[in-house]
């Protein structure tokens, strides 16, 4: 699932302040799913749900939007041990969501899922991009959470979605 070399796809749109380029922190995980780009969509953007099926996520609520994640959207969860207030930057359905939001001690960041049709279903790819100093004593240590977390979140979605084909 996790890619070996940690290229930034170079189809997801960044926020200029998040380029992968500039990153403290850079992860990418990508992974095959036996289900149509619209099945995994639809699970990506109702992050109330996660809590359900991804165990590094709690406390998800909307803030502004609706009730599934939208181009207007703002929402709030917690990852990691930390709070997080996300604001949707780029929403095209079905192919691209990123998010950016701040993280704790002045660092921010940047999350991307990208869907590719494939012959058996799509292809995902999720990176996150951080910046902030602190994170330059913590850079191993990040970058290593996200992959392992990032891991977890693609395994679950892809069971997920498998197992709700369309």
């Amino acid at each position: 699932m996790t890619k070996p070399a940690q290229t930034p796809d170079p189809r997801i749109a960044w926020p200029s302040e998040h380029v992968p380029a500039s990153a403290m922190v850079f992860a990418q995980n990508v992974v095959d799913i036996a289900a149509s780009p619209e099945s995994v969509w639809s699970q990506l953007v109702d992050c109330v749900a996660w809590p359900q099926w991804y165990k590094h996520c709690s406390d998800v609520s909307m803030l502004r939007g609706g009730l599934r994640l939208n181009p207007e959207s703002k929402f709030r969860f917690k990852t990691l041990g930390f709070y997080f207030e996300p604001e949707i930057v780029t929403f095209e359905p079905h192919r691209m969501l990123v998010w950016s939001a701040k993280g704790p001690a002045g660092t921010s960041g940047s999350h991307a899922w990208y869907i590719e049709p494939s012959s058996r279903g799509c292809r995902v790819v999720t990176e996150e991009s951080q910046i902030g100093l602190f994170l330059f004593f913590l850079r191993a240590r990040a970058r290593d959470r996200l992959l392992t977390s990032h891991e977890e979140w693609l395994r679950s979605l892809k069971e997920r979605a498998e197992a709700r084909r369309d």
